[in-house]
């Protein structure tokens, strides 16, 4: 092997022989998820474990004996699985002071990430107490890695060309009027091999209503957004989470009290201050 097995990953393996040989396979132990095979090539996610046991079988020819002019040959080794490290949050506007919008990034490690899917889950209530855990959860699963892509039937407006409402219909997590709450993720774009938080931005939008035809191979942004200038309930809450591989690995809570206000030119807006937050 030329490079390391890191657990959830993708990957492709070559056989290679120094003699030449016929009719070469490969095989992998059941459970293992193979995503393609042909001769003596496969491509497969490594599975979290320890080791993986591949298994190759070939015919060559049999010079020791005349009567046999040929032999099948098969060979497993055990390679060795490389662990991953979990991914991290960090979290770019905890919606302090008279900031109603939340922001924050799940990023997977750039050399030996988990990549398996994540799961972002949205729970509001009109109040401010934080959302209890029998409020109604919206959830969207987030794809990594390159054969979870989908290719839908039906197409869907690209987010440069979608409207406010066709973008609530198929892009955001939520766009509620009562309480007012828009929520969305996006796929982040390359942290580089070392991650600094002022670096980190979203890319292509990801559609709740299509998950998979997008993939975020290094991590997602979720955005949450209450009420707007003009319009905005007077309580508000949300409880906004990133699960991946079963475990939770980022999470904002914020609940809002929002209110008219008046500008010395006599304009009137609504302006939402965070009175109740907890992040991680």
């Amino acid at each position: 092997m030329n490079v390391p097995l890191v657990a959830t990953h993708e990957l492709t393996m070559i056989a290679q022989f120094s003699d030449r040989v016929d009719h070469v396979a490969l095989s992998v132990p059941e459970g293992v998820r193979v995503i393609g095979r042909r001769g003596a090539r496969m491509k497969l996610i490594v599975p979290v474990s320890a080791s993986l046991a591949v298994t190759a079988t070939w015919v060559q020819d049999n010079r020791e004996n005349p009567d046999d002019p040929t032999c099948t040959a098969t060979a497993t080794t055990a390679l060795p699985i490389t662990a991953t490290r979990p991914s991290r949050a960090y979290y770019l506007r905890k919606a302090s002071g008279t900031d109603s919008q939340v922001v924050f990034a799940v990023v997977s490690d750039p050399q030996r990430g988990d990549v398996s899917p994540m799961q972002i889950s949205l729970r509001v209530a009109a109040s401010t107490r934080f959302p209890s855990a029998r409020a109604k959860e919206r959830k969207m699963p987030v794809a990594m890695r390159p054969s979870e892509l989908v290719h839908y039937r039906k197409h869907i407006p690209k987010e440069e060309f979608a409207t406010s409402p066709l973008r609530c219909r198929y892009y955001d997590l939520i766009c509620s009027r009562n309480p007012r709450i828009a929520a969305w993720a996006t796929a982040l774009m390359w942290p580089g091999r070392t991650v600094r938080p002022d670096h980190l931005n979203g890319g292509a939008l990801l559609s709740y209503a299509q998950p998979f035809r997008t993939i975020a191979p290094y991590g997602v942004m979720a955005d949450a957004v209450v009420g707007d200038p003009f319009r905005s309930p007077p309580k508000a809450a949300l409880d906004l989470q990133v699960r991946q591989s079963g475990e939770l690995v980022g999470r904002a809570r914020v609940a809002f009290h929002c209110g008219p206000e008046r500008t010395p030119f006599g304009e009137t807006f609504y302006r939402c201050r965070a009175v109740r937050k907890k992040f991680g």
